[in-house]
């Protein structure tokens, strides 16, 4: 392998991939990446027949993606698409935003009252989620979080027609150290019964307590303490760096809230998010780029090694030259063609 080969190389997961995975999922304790190893091992048997089109619809497709340190072999990143979130046996449930105006003659004052309402989607977008980086590579001079990150739209723009014409986020918000949030405590711990932790786990393989038990009726903000009304929409410190890609990308807050801890969904059309627009299929060649030109996310895939991708540096568009050492992590020759998105 030449000298200039990329360090890290982002590829599809694959079952073999559970126990690094695991220890990804376990960092981050989040529903898209499980931490018990059964429900990783069928994750990940769901990823690959979704990878390999041998699940038909968008409704049970999942794709997994992993970062790996080419030099160790450790799996450093993670992140995934889920091809449909809200279907007819397990809807995309969500809390909107509203307001009503009332004016009184007499006292010549009027108000406006913010409201949430639980409401629910049959006919869900794709989500993109399961981002995490381990802890010691979070701040390495590669940027990981944006690669990993960026691979999904990537992969979406080879395979447009695998996903749905939206495309939304949900973003996690500050968290106890008890895996709780004012927003739960106060409101869906007493509408439920159950902890935060509980609920956010059953919600993974079973929604229907969510439409059975919460209430019908609007939840006026201003009757919440100030803690919980300012934790709505709250972004937790560790999203943040999540969320300006997401910007970058185009995507925009929704009036969209998460139900268990009120945690904002951003969103935006498939076709407007600008790497999708800006993706490419190129042929590469082997050279040296000049020193500034663009780094890009450069991908390719077959049905022996899968879908693959690296962070690399490119120069020129009919053929665009890139290190000698970018084509060998990749396993294409000079002339290949790979497809391309500029990185932010």
């Amino acid at each position: 392998m030449a000298s200039d080969a990329p360090a890290f190389i982002l590829r599809e997961a694959r079952p073999r991939d559970h126990r690094g995975l695991l220890g990804l999922a376990r960092e981050l304790d989040s529903v898209n990446l499980p931490t018990g190893a059964d429900e990783m091992r069928a994750l990940l048997r769901r990823s690959e027949a979704s990878f390999r089109g041998r699940i038909h619809g968008r409704a049970r497709t999942v794709y997994v993606f992993c970062a790996e340190e080419a030099a160790s072999g450790r799996l450093v990143a993670a992140s995934m698409i889920i091809g449909k979130h809200g279907t007819p046996v397990s809807p995309h449930y969500y809390l909107e935003v509203d307001s009503d105006e009332r004016y009184s003659h007499t006292l010549k004052k009027m108000f406006r009252h913010e409201y949430l309402r639980l409401r629910h989607s049959m006919d869900g977008p794709t989500e993109i989620g399961g981002l995490i980086v381990t802890r010691a590579m979070r701040g390495h001079p590669e940027r990981l979080g944006k690669q990993i990150s960026w691979v999904r739209f990537l992969y979406i723009a080879r395979h447009l027609r695998r996903f749905e014409r939206r495309v939304i986020a949900e973003i996690l918000p500050p968290l106890d150290p008890d895996y709780g949030n004012p927003f739960w405590n106060h409101y869906g711990r007493r509408v439920t019964g159950l902890s935060f932790h509980e609920a956010d786990r059953l919600s993974a393989r079973d929604k229907e307590f969510i439409q059975a038990l919460f209430p019908d009726a609007p939840l006026y903000t201003f009757l919440l303490p100030d803690e919980v009304r300012n934790s709505i929409g709250a972004i937790g410190e560790a999203s943040r760096g999540a969320v300006r890609l997401l910007q970058q990308a185009g995507m925009k807050l929704l009036n969209q809230f998460d139900p268990f801890d009120a945690g904002p969904y951003y969103g935006a059309e498939t076709s407007e998010l600008k790497p999708i627009r800006e993706f490419r299929r190129i042929h590469l060649k082997a050279g040296a780029p000049r020193t500034g030109a663009g780094r890009f996310l450069l991908g390719c895939g077959d049905s022996k090694r899968g879908f693959r991708a690296v962070a690399a540096a490119i120069e020129g568009e009919g053929a665009a030259a890139v290190a000698r050492g970018v084509l060998d992590r990749l396993g294409i020759a000079s002339g290949a063609l790979a497809d391309t998105v500029p990185l932010p």
